[in-house]
């Protein structure tokens, strides 16, 4: 599988823009910001909700403490990801019972990610409420989950996909939407790597005979059609020889008849 990049969707200066204005919308939606935890899904859920939690303090001067959730264990397709998945650290040390948490993420797509983070918070506590920001919504939902925040809508079809590639994580400040191309499969051999040897050698040798072939068939047409040239060259004497003769004999019998 294939992944061309084809669109800036957002760059550098637009992400800065864009998280400061979701910082805004947290704020004005939630009177006490003291109540207020944030809490990113790995990987880069996390940076996003300390910039985030970073923009708030700045026109608040209040610091909302950070979380993050690895949702690994929690996925529905856990058993079709491998035997040994890699499982990163969950990271909540406020008590979230009775607080409004703000879960983080970079993409929202089925929901199926969501879904896995909300299960994993619910083991934690009892929030009084869960809301959910995201820098961009690319639709597709295959559970019934909206974003209370999000960044930027960005319409996609199943053979296109949006990467958020942060300083923190990727060391790239840029979203970019992508085509997904599937590559052809490789035929797997079932022969024996010495039988699949013979087999290449013997096909080698019979393209270098075709090959042979042709160009001697090549070679027999040239000659034939230089001979034929010849001919025509000989045939053109012939008649040239026949009419001088012809001219020849008209003028004897003309002679004779003056005679």
């Amino acid at each position: 599988m294939k992944i061309l990049r084809k669109a800036i969707v957002m760059d550098s200066v637009q992400i800065r823009r864009t998280i400061m204005r979701i910082a805004h919308e947290i704020v004005e939606r939630n009177e006490r910001v003291a109540d207020l935890i944030l809490v990113g899904i790995r990987n880069r859920g996390v940076p996003l909700a300390e910039r985030i939690a970073d923009a708030i303090n700045q026109f608040e001067g209040i610091m909302v403490p950070v979380g993050a959730l690895d949702i690994t264990l929690y996925r529905d397709d856990l058993q079709t990801i491998g035997h040994n998945p890699i499982i990163g650290t969950t990271e909540i040390n406020e008590n979230i019972n009775d607080r409004i948490v703000v879960l983080v993420d970079d993409v929202l797509f089925t929901g199926r990610t969501v879904r896995a983070a909300l299960d994993e918070l619910i083991d934690f506590g009892r929030p009084k409420a869960i809301q959910l920001a995201v820098l961009v919504d690319r639709g597709h939902r295959e559970f019934p989950i909206r974003a209370d925040f999000v960044g930027k809508n960005v319409p996609t079809s199943s053979t296109e996909t949006v990467e958020v590639l942060l300083d923190e994580t990727d060391s790239e400040e840029i979203v970019v939407l992508s085509d997904v191309i599937d590559e052809e499969p490789t035929a797997v051999l079932d022969e024996p790597v010495g039988k699949m040897e013979g087999i290449v050698v013997e096909r080698c040798r019979k393209t270098k005979k075709a090959k042979r072939k042709v160009k001697k068939v090549k070679s027999k047409a040239a000659k034939t059609k230089k001979k034929g040239g010849g001919a025509g060259k000989t045939t053109k004497k012939v008649k040239a020889k026949t009419k001088k003769k012809s001219a020849k004999g008209g003028r004897k019998t003309a002679r004779k008849g003056g005679r």
